[in-house]
C-alpha cells in the first residue's frame, strides 16, 4: 500500500484506536532503482533469508511451500517487477513509519516498544506499538 494511501487510512482509524502494533521488515527494497542490480541483491539479501526461515520451521513442507508461494515470492515479484508506489506490497523501513505514525496520530499517542524480532546485517523484523496517552 503506497504511503499515502497509509496516511488516509490511519487517519481514519485514529479515533477508533488506543493502540496499534505493527509487524514489519526493515530492509532496503524501495530505494534501489527497478531493474537495477542493487535491487535484486537487496531482495535476495532479505526475502532469501525469509524464505530459508519458512523452510527452517518445523511444518509439513507443502505448508511452508505454500507460505512461500502464496505471500513471500508474490512480494518478491511485486518489488522487482512494479515501480515504487504500485508495487503490491510496500514496505516502509522503521524510521519511515515511526514519521508516519507520529505525524497521523499525533501527540496523543506515543511510543510503548520499538523492538528487534530478528536483525542482520541486511534486513530486520521489528515490532513497533504506539498508545493513546489516558
Amino acid at each position: 500500500m503506497p504511503v499515502e494511501d497509509k496516511r488516509i487510512h490511519l487517519a481514519r482509524l485514529r479515533p477508533w484506536i488506543d493502540h496499534f502494533v505493527l509487524f514489519e521488515m526493515d530492509a532496503n527494497n524501495d530505494t534501489p532503482g527497478l531493474y537495477s542490480p542493487d535491487l535484486a541483491l537487496s531482495v535476495y539479501q532479505s526475502y532469501g533469508r525469509m524464505i530459508a526461515f519458512a523452510f527452517d520451521q518445523d511444518v509439513p513442507s507443502g505448508e511452508a511451500t505454500d507460505c512461500v508461494d502464496s505471500f513471500l515470492m508474490t512480494e518478491v515479484i511485486s518489488i522487482l517487477t512494479e515501480p515504487r508506489g504500485e508495487r503490491t506490497d510496500y514496505h516502509m523501513l522503521r524510521t519511515q513509519w515511526h514519521d508516519l505514525f507520529r505525524t497521523v496520530l499525533g501527540p496523543d499517542f506515543s511510543l510503548r516498544s520499538d523492538t528487534a524480532c530478528y536483525e542482520d546485517e541486511y534486513m530486520g523484523l521489528f515490532t513497533l506499538h504506539y498508545g493513546r496517552e489516558v
